[in-house]
């Protein structure tokens, strides 16, 4: 270490030990632009941000120290602190023995891998090691016990997990660590109001904790509770810009509620803090996408890879921007990074199916589809996702609604707001009906809305005899129907931030619950976005989706869902008949003003010009379609899917029933 490198890590150290944490940081960022390539600035950063909760920004400054110096230890052992953290114990434990070799038996590193080995299941080992170097902890069951109950979720075991966490507590009723995992094994276990306690407990015990503050907020955002969420998160960081992290949350829960302009300015105040959080920059780069201002948000995405060269996430939207083509640099510095297996297992997905955006660019379609077989394949087996279940739950949902029970209760609403439900297979030409429809002065375009599938599964909540969707709907009076149907209304509304009579809701799986929604909303307009199978299939297969879809990652199961969807369909056209518009992608495009008319008829409501001119429309859209459906309709895109005709015998035989 040189004097002035020697200097500069004492002065970080002597503020970060004076309590001044965030201070510390922006004083090693500061020194590190300075020297960038100084391996002792480049470490501590790591650790500090480790420290300080930021886990991805902590990973690729630690990872950076060891390419820099492979023989460095420090890096090794908080790397394996932070894959601790992201209960990885494989890759901790790893870790943990490459610091031990490289820098010998540290205490925090012996620890660090004795609590690694417990949690991967290596209990002889991590005694064997514990009683070696710490035999005075030999009699203490907490770190082992807490160690085990980690290990026992990371397997699957929640009720060993549960257990063992009720056994600590009984000793340790304040032992935050234990009162957090037993949340997040409630929130495996899909029992969310014992989580949420949980969490809630947490908080009042460390009501100055921002991470406190976000687990809960987490929660509550994945259950669709935004606005208390976002409450949340508005308390931590009202008036205190120094919590990054709330702020950036703040704007992911803006962004998923259509508050877009918002949720730029929270991520914007994210960055005055912290100008080079990658997360904070890719979300701004989102917003700026959404709201239209395309070449800001292709700068975004470029300050996001030049600060994070590794986030894939970065590389592959800014892939997708319409008219945008990856430079023959990009393509070499991606495919460096996918063949030079610094990667961690799955992040070299996304910069695969961006590599084949690039070689699409280029006409060589047989490059872009090797890359496309490699992406899904490995997606495929990082998601869960069971076409049998699939199967079984629309058989189940066709024998509970069929011709002579759906006749029976509905809910009765007098609301002065219409759902507008635009479902179908994604990639089926949904964003550009909900374009069009929400080009309409009376109509709020609201996006992908998680509410029916939220209600439907809770809808059995308190039922006596068990029952669960959909056989639940069968019980239920009118009163608790209407209820459902209120609650739909009442979490749609924050989403529809100017009051408007109609809201679209765009989510496709919603095609298996229009019994559903006709019970509980009778009022509410249903549209089927419809393309052709195979260019729908396709579009799907080379989209890589930033949440759900799971079904689109292999060929075949993509083709059985297809034809899944087509059979619901046919059901509700027969137990439903007229409630259900069939629109077809093919002819929008080929006739636009006479398939505007249709679907403002249908709607009930009156024709405006501004739905025939809908790329003119200002709104915000938050779709992988966001640039398509600003620019007038083009045919290019109906019969794209053909360029890889040589490889689709496969997905041909699978739909031949329907082609």
């Amino acid at each position: 270490m040189t004097g002035d490198s020697l200097q500069a890590v004492e002065e970080v150290v002597r503020c970060i030990g004076e309590g001044n944490l965030e201070a510390g940081l922006s004083m090693c960022r500061s020194k590190l632009q300075d020297n960038p390539d100084d391996v002792n600035l480049t470490a501590l950063l790591g650790a500090i941000l480790l420290k300080a909760g930021h886990a991805d920004d902590a990973l690729q400054y630690l990872q950076r120290a060891i390419l820099l110096e492979p023989e460095f230890a420090k890096p090794y052992e908080d790397l394996g602190t932070l894959y601790l953290e992201r209960d990885n114990a494989e890759l901790a434990a790893g870790s943990f023995k490459k610091a031990i070799e490289l820098g010998g038996p540290q205490p925090s590193a012996l620890k660090g891998l004795v609590v690694a080995l417990y949690r991967s299941g290596r209990t002889e080992e991590a005694e064997s090691l514990r009683s070696q170097y710490f035999p005075e902890s030999a009699g203490s069951p907490f770190s082992p016990a807490l160690a085990e109950a980690h290990k026992l979720r990371s397997s699957g075991d929640l009720r060993g997990a549960e257990k063992l966490c009720r056994e600590l507590l009984e000793k340790e009723p304040e032992n935050i660590p234990a009162l957090r995992l037993r949340a997040f094994i409630a929130t495996d276990e899909k029992s969310y109001g014992s989580a949420e306690q949980l969490l809630r407990r947490v908080l009042s015990m460390t009501p100055d904790s921002a991470s406190a503050v976000l687990d809960l907020a987490q929660l509550l955002g994945d259950r669709g509770r935004y606005p208390e969420a976002m409450e949340l998160l508005e308390q931590v960081s009202d008036g205190a810009r120094e919590y990054p992290d709330a702020r950036r949350s703040l704007g992911d829960m803006l962004a998923i509620v259509g508050r877009s302009a918002e949720a730029q300015q929270a991520y914007e105040d994210c960055l005055q803090v912290r100008p080079n959080d990658p997360h904070a920059i890719l979300g701004l780069a989102h917003m700026q996408r959404i709201e239209g201002h395309s070449e800001e948000a292709v700068r975004s995405y470029r300050q996001c890879i030049a600060v994070r060269p590794d986030m894939g996430d970065a590389w592959w939207n800014l892939a997708t921007m319409r008219g945008y083509v990856a430079t023959d640099d990009d393509v070499n510095a991606m495919l460096q990074l996918v063949e030079s297996g610094t990667l961690v297992s799955g992040a070299e997905i996304p910069f695969r199916f961006a590599l084949a955006r690039a070689f699409e660019e280029r006409n060589d379609y047989e490059r872009a589809w090797e890359q496309y077989v490699v992406a899904n394949s490995a997606k495929r087996a990082l998601v869960k996702y069971d076409p049998v279940e699939i199967e079984s739950q629309n058989r189940l949902i066709k024998e509970v609604f069929d011709a002579t029970q759906d006749a029976g209760k509905k809910a009765s609403i007098p609301s002065d707001v219409t759902p507008i439900f635009v479902l179908g297979v994604p990639r089926s030409g949904s964003t550009l009906i909900e374009q069009i429809l929400a080009s309409h002065s009376s109509v709020a375009g609201c996006g992908e809305l998680p509410y029916v599938i939220m209600l439907s599964t809770s809808a059995a909540a308190g039922s006596a005899g068990g029952l669960v969707y959909p056989r639940i709907l069968n019980e239920l009076t009118d009163a608790q129907l209407t209820g459902l149907g209120r609650s739909y209304l009442y979490y749609a509304s924050s989403h529809n931030v100017d009051g408007k009579p109609f809201i679209t809701d765009k989510m496709p799986a919603n095609f298996s619950h229009v019994g559903f929604i006709s019970r509980i909303l009778p009022h509410a307009k249903i549209i089927d976005a419809r393309r052709n199978p195979m260019a729908t299939c396709i579009a799907n297969y080379r989209q890589l989706f930033a949440q759900g879809k799971n079904q689109s990652y292999d060929l075949t199961e993509l083709g059985e869902y297809y034809l899944q969807y087509v059979d619901m369909m046919s059901h509700w056209d027969k137990i439903l008949p007229g409630a259900v518009l069939r629109v077809q992608y093919e002819d929008v495009v080929a006739d636009i003003e006479g398939q505007v008319r249709r679907l403002l008829d249908y709607c009930e409501l009156p024709f405006e010009e501004g739905c025939v001119d809908f790329y003119k429309s200002t709104r915000a859209v938050n779709t992988a379609s966001s640039e398509q459906v600003r620019q007038p309709l083009y045919s290019s895109a109906v019969d794209f899917w053909k360029n890889y005709e040589p490889y689709l015998d496969e997905l041909r035989e699978v739909l031949a029933p329907i082609l």
